[in-house]
């Protein structure tokens, strides 16, 4: 199986000789290098990730295509590479970078908003920008902390896109 995920690669990089640092990058030839890895790795166990073997098979063939010109090939990578990444986030936990951190500082940011709203309106003689920024921020904090915390334990689990 280890020889199947570095044909794959190999193919890859072949097909992609010549190719700018920048599309590269763009494109997230680098992630998707190490999705075709898990999914090499969770074929004997997991039916969706077999399948996904055979369609990493075909989208390497096109890959070139889908990276230096517009049209169909470009959405077909596309849509490909957030189904493999939408399949690795919900049945392998597998996340992004700075995941949690950023989901938790935008809900508690939002929350800590409407909180601080609501308890302005209770002191109607008092601003209510005294009540609503403090809020915000201490909801901006409360979600990096505790979004960071969750985000150090799945890279020290390794379990990062």
């Amino acid at each position: 199986m280890e020889q199947w995920n570095q044909t794959i690669g190999d193919q890859l990089k072949q097909e992609l000789k010549g190719v700018k640092d920048s599309d590269l990058r763009f494109f997230r030839i680098a992630e998707y290098l190490r999705m075709v890895k898990r999914v090499d790795d969770f074929s004997d166990t997991c039916e969706q990730c077999r399948q996904f073997r055979s369609e990493i098979e075909q989208q390497v063939k096109t890959v070139r295509l889908a990276v230096t010109e517009t049209g169909r090939e470009r959405r077909s990578y596309d849509r490909h590479i957030d189904q493999l990444a939408r399949h690795m986030k919900k049945k392998h936990g597998f996340y992004p970078p700075y995941y949690y951190t950023y989901s938790y500082s935008f809900f508690y940011t939002l929350v800590a908003a409407v909180a601080g709203l609501l308890i302005s309106l209770f002191f109607p003689s008092i601003d209510r920008w005294f009540f609503i920024v403090p809020a915000i921020v201490a909801g901006l904090l409360a979600g990096q902390l505790i979004g960071n915390r969750k985000d150090s334990r799945i890279r020290s689990e390794n379990k990062l896109l």
